[in-house]
């Protein structure tokens, strides 16, 4: 052998390179789109759930300036002014004592039997 000849070293542990392993180099470029869409997603998601929030809140501040300006409404009065309905409202009662109740008990079963 010549004297500046050096022997490869041997082990039996040496890499194996299989097939498949150039197909797991490429697979940053998916992760990346994964990761992307991921994040696109859940912001996508967030921003749903705050509009739905924003809009659930916004009708429930018309919800509640109409009940605050059909109360002094003169229309209200009309409606409240229907016979029919002043009739049941005055058979049943508010209901805060219990003669009033068994008065509303009363009505209902004799309207019920009609």
């Amino acid at each position: 052998m010549p004297a500046n000849f050096a022997p490869r070293p041997f082990s039996a542990t040496s890499q194996v390179h299989p097939s498949y392993l150039p197909a797991l180099h490429k697979s940053g470029r998916i992760e990346r789109r994964l990761a992307t869409a991921t994040v696109a997603a859940v912001g996508i998601g967030y921003g749903l759930a705050k509009y739905r929030a924003y809009q659930a809140e916004q009708w429930q501040h018309q919800q509640t300036q109409a009940f605050h300006n059909a109360e002094a409404s003169p229309a209200m009065v009309a409606v409240a002014a229907d016979p029919q309905k002043e009739a049941v409202e005055n058979a049943y009662g508010d209901r805060t004592s219990l003669a009033e109740l068994e008065a509303a008990v009363v009505a209902y079963e004799r309207r019920r039997k009609d």
